[in-house]
């Protein structure tokens, strides 16, 4: 992994926020390059699909705990935080919320299909499933640049400097 340096924040609570983001990027960094190897087909055997798969399978399911820890911090008091500004019934308090929401369909949809005796799929149904994993690997990579971007920033802006420090009070938590 990439030694992160600098913080793009100054807002302690954010800085805690993006170092969490950093780690998950990390964590999917290990995951991705398996799903990258069914998509690719670079398998010499169906026993090797089924080890890649099983380890995939695995690495997801340890993922899910810090990436709903994380994502649960920010549902708990980001965006009730901000929500008080921007409101949540429309704009990008909702959309977040609701891409936290498809995220966890496409992991939960893999784990689903993917808990069974991996003896009992071939490399074509492994391939299958595996294609909910990298489509949230897309969807969780987009959020997270789109909270750098757009939710991160409003924060920064919007709220008062008390609300910034209860904001880190809150978030000042481990995920792993």
């Amino acid at each position: 992994m990439a030694e992160h340096t600098s913080f793009s924040f100054s807002i302690p609570a954010l800085r805690v926020l993006e170092n969490e983001h950093q780690l998950l990027r990390h964590l999917m960094s290990k995951w991705h390059p398996l799903v990258l190897a069914f998509e690719r087909q670079t398998f010499v055997s169906e026993a090797e699909a089924r080890h890649v798969f099983q380890l995939l399978r695995q690495q997801i399911t340890e993922f899910k705990q810090p990436l709903t820890k994380h994502f649960d911090k920010e549902e708990l008091y980001v965006f009730p935080a901000l929500a008080k500004y921007v409101g949540d019934e429309q704009g990008p308090v909702l959309a977040t919320e609701e891409e936290h929401e498809e995220i966890f369909a496409y992991i939960d949809h893999f784990l689903h299909h993917a808990n069974v005796d991996e003896h009992a799929l071939n490399t074509e149904q492994m391939t299958h499933i595996t294609t909910d994993a990298q489509e949230a690997f897309e969807v969780i990579t987009f959020h997270m640049i789109k909270e750098e971007s757009v939710i991160f920033p409003m924060v920064e802006s919007i709220l008062q400097p008390k609300e910034h420090y209860d904001l880190l009070e809150k978030l000042y938590s481990k995920i792993i």
